[in-house]
């Protein structure tokens, strides 16, 4: 029995879009840790990930018409390489606005690339 192609094309979108929301949620499991460790209110990082939802939502139309235009591959591509990016960058925030411009905007318009085409 032959695999099909589509069915790995499948197969990676879905991998990409668990990858994706499991970059946006895991936040919610260092909260605690990020807030003891930083002293930022929880409540401040919590707002990043309401920031990046919303971002995400606005940028999934942008990224839709991308997709129409050139494809899906290109645009998962370059989604993942932005959440990558924006992760490593969130990382290296000194101070919680930095963070949640970093988190909010950047990882949420990469998700919005990644889920937009996948769904």
């Amino acid at each position: 029995m032959r695999l099909q192609y589509g069915w790995v094309v499948v197969a990676a979108g879905a991998l990409m879009g668990c990858v994706a929301i499991g970059a946006l949620f895991s936040l919610a499991v260092f909260l605690q840790p990020m807030s003891e460790a930083t002293g930022w209110s929880r409540t401040g990082i919590s707002t990043a990930m309401t920031l990046d939802f919303l971002t995400m939502g606005v940028a999934a139309f942008g990224w839709g018409a991308l997709t129409d235009r050139f494809g899906p591959r290109p645009v998962v591509l370059a989604g993942a390489l932005l959440v990558g990016a924006g992760l490593a960058l969130a990382s290296r925030a000194t101070s919680l606005l930095e963070f949640q411009l970093i988190y909010g905007v950047v990882v949420g318009a990469a998700a919005g690339a990644i889920l937009a085409p996948t769904m």
